[in-house]
């Protein structure tokens, strides 16, 4: 006897298990959602980056550069940094990046900093455990799989509203790049709270 060999049958059906078993491997890992979430108004205060081609090349230098200045910026609010996507201003192609704490206000901020006011928003919120070098994946499986199995619309060409919003809580650790985050997509106003019917 054979034991290296197995009838087609069996084979195509074991083959068919370890996909199914994988789909749902799939899944079960994707960011689930935490809660719809009214935000209020955000006064933002940090650096305001140009971005041309990928992102995610140009991220990681854009927090080196702001890090040693979270804490020290005038009214700020809270230990949260917030690294917010946007359209380019004027049509320009690309994307701008802006890494950021929020603040009271901007009356004491000198020219060294860039301003954003984000109106009040409501937003679907999904946690990102893993390292942060792997956000993209969030981000990727965010847009491609859980807002489309929830039905969930998000906001785009809003202005002053960004294409994602990442909120990094206090106890985010940029050195080692783990901590809580929070991945925060704005809605459109016809998008219905998938807890209600």
């Amino acid at each position: 006897m054979n034991l290296l060999h197995t009838d087609s049958k069996s084979s195509g059906e074991t083959l068919a298990h370890q996909r199914a078993s994988l789909h749902s491997a799939r899944s079960s890992a994707l960011p689930q959602l935490l809660g719809i979430e009214e935000q209020h108004t955000l006064r933002l205060a940090g650096l305001r980056t140009r971005i041309h081609g990928l992102p995610y090349e140009v991220i990681p230098t854009c927090w080196d550069t702001f890090s040693p200045y979270r804490g020290w910026l005038p009214t700020q609010v809270d230990r949260r940094s917030y690294g917010v996507l946007l359209e380019a201003e004027g049509n320009e192609g690309g994307f701008d990046y802006f890494t950021a704490v929020e603040v009271e206000n901007f009356d004491t901020l000198n020219s060294d900093w860039d301003r954003l006011e984000i109106p009040a928003q409501r937003y679907a919120v999904f946690p990102h455990k893993d390292h942060v070098s792997t956000l993209r994946e969030t981000l990727h499986s965010i847009f491609s799989h859980s807002l489309p199995t929830l039905n969930l619309d998000p906001l785009r060409h809003a202005p002053g509203v960004p294409l994602v919003l990442e909120r990094y809580e206090a106890s985010f650790d940029l050195t080692t790049g783990w901590g809580g985050i929070q991945v925060r997509v704005p809605l459109s106003a016809r998008t219905r709270d998938p807890g209600h019917r």
